[in-house]
């Protein structure tokens, strides 16, 4: 890596003399507080809260999605079949 390489980020940190007047949150740097890092025991691994969600490809996770989604459609279907059924019935129970 070549020092001009951080041009972007020196500019994005602006200067000391005007403190760091220059430097406004983005997609790509924002603040967190000291209390966030202490609560979160000083654990750096912050997500962006500015990078939407990440879709991810693995087979194994899409087939565990698919499946949980499956079974997640078979009870909405079957609730359906339930509500139906019972509606049926107390319609035709008024007919006779």
């Amino acid at each position: 890596m070549k020092f001009e390489e951080f041009k972007q980020e020196q500019e994005w940190w602006g200067s000391e003399e005007d403190g760091f007047a220059s430097r406004v949150e983005n997609k790509h740097a924002w603040k967190v507080s000291i209390e966030e890092i202490i609560e979160r025991n000083f654990n750096l691994d912050i997500k962006n809260p500015y990078e939407e969600e990440v879709v991810s490809h693995d087979p194994q996770e899409l087939l565990a999605n698919y499946e949980q989604q499956q079974q997640e459609i078979t009870e909405l279907r079957n609730q359906l079949k339930g509500i139906l059924g019972d509606a049926l019935k107390s319609s035709v129970g008024e007919g006779e």
